[in-house]
């Protein structure tokens, strides 16, 4: 039977108070993960139980078509002390470090090159430029791009505005390659909306 955005916090609501501030058990996950796909079964979640506040995300995994059903239901949450909620992986900012495995970069040193084609003007793609691409890939894959990216400007503006995402190596001089400092990406995708008027 599928829930209401109202049934799932009123079940939320007791859940919360099962839950340990360490290592929650695997069971606990996914009665969580039951729970809020019987609100909408595209919909996924991040938890962080040790932080003050605890913190719930509820993500579409960059499926826009799922960002409405994240948006009411994050609206709809109740008030819930020492929790906060958030609809989609919010942006964090580039001081932040993307750590899997072997991989450890300093998410504000990277660089990324836009990438626009005559054919599809309105679409930008971006190149991420990794100091050793096929390390990073080894270990790793496309995703690490993604993910990297969605630590810096959001779940939502990922989705939304950029259309394809590559890996290559990055160049000894980035500047003169036609790279820019991974920072300046969310100035970047603003220009290029207004000269796609907007879009």
């Amino acid at each position: 039977m599928q829930l209401s955005p109202g049934e799932f916090w009123h079940w939320f609501r007791g859940f919360a108070g099962r839950l340990p501030d360490i290592d929650v058990p695997e069971s606990l996950q996914d009665e969580l993960l039951e729970q809020l796909q019987r609100y909408d079964d595209r919909l996924y979640y991040l938890m962080a139980v040790g932080a003050e506040p605890k913190e719930l995300i509820i993500t579409a995994e960059g499926n826009t078509e799922a960002f409405d059903s994240a948006d009411a239901l994050v609206e709809a949450a109740l008030a819930l002390e020492g929790w906060s909620f958030f609809s989609l992986k919010p942006p964090l900012g580039f001081d932040c470090r993307f750590q899997d495995g072997p991989i450890d970069l300093d998410v504000a040193s990277l660089w990324f090159m836009p990438l626009m084609s005559p054919s599809y003007p309105d679409l930008l793609g971006v190149q991420i430029g990794f100091p050793d691409a096929d390390f990073v890939l080894d270990n790793q894959s496309i995703d690490a791009a993604y993910t990297i990216l969605e630590l810096a400007i959001g779940e939502r503006s990922v989705a939304k505005d950029i259309a394809h995402v590559t890996v290559d190596d990055l160049p000894d001089s980035p500047e003169e390659n036609g790279y820019l400092e991974l920072p300046r990406l969310p100035e970047f995708i603003e220009f290029h909306k207004r000269r796609d008027g907007g879009k």
